[in-house]
């Protein structure tokens, strides 16, 4: 019998493995480059709780409402092994995989309704996706913003949204700023240009 409980609690610890993306923060903020056309962010909370929202339109040919409506949500996030369930209300569940705790990939895209698409579309839209040969996709979710359990910043990435001046600011826990690191064109930079 002892040895029945100790070989359960192993399994119980080995199927648990997967550390919780948010395990000491109290909220992080990711940045997807374009989705459709539009930067956007997904904020995660400690509450189980997620907000995606549209930060920067670049498509001055879209209809803005519309990609609102496709993009923009608020539901439950929960995290099972290496994939985050977001499900809200509004629309169906989105599956995000963890690349590692600074990136997360779509299983699925984003901002386009699948539902509403005949079937041959929708596999064209499905494979175009899935056989994309770059690593880093601009779907990808990058974190730009991370927290200590207080609340407090931990650090800030102002990156991901094609701009050639970028920063990464590292703060300590009673808000006071650890280090700065200025990015040009990709590169780092001893000062902001």
């Amino acid at each position: 019998m002892r040895r029945l409980i100790l070989a359960l609690f192993f399994i119980f610890n080995i199927c648990n493995c997967y550390p919780q993306i948010l395990n000491n923060s109290l909220f992080r903020i990711y940045r997807a480059e374009f989705i459709q056309g539009a930067v956007t962010q997904l904020r995660l909370d400690k509450d189980s709780v997620y907000l995606m929202s549209i930060a920067e339109i670049h498509c001055s040919l879209c209809d803005h409402e519309m990609l609102a409506n496709l993009i923009n949500s608020k539901g439950i996030w929960s995290q099972l092994e290496d994939t985050i369930y977001l499900q809200s209300p509004q629309r169906s569940s989105i599956k995000l995989l963890i690349k590692n705790d600074s990136l997360l990939k779509p299983l699925f895209p984003i901002g386009i309704n699948l539902g509403q698409l005949n079937d041959s579309t929708r596999n064209r839209v499905l494979k175009l996706y899935y056989n994309n040969p770059q690593d880093l996709y601009p779907e990808d979710f990058h974190l730009i913003y991370d927290t200590y359990p207080n609340g407090v910043a931990r650090f800030i990435f102002d990156k991901y949204r094609s701009r050639r001046n970028e920063y990464e600011i590292g703060l300590e826990p009673n808000g006071s700023i650890k280090n700065v690191k200025y990015f040009w064109d990709g590169k780092q930079s001893t000062r902001i240009r």
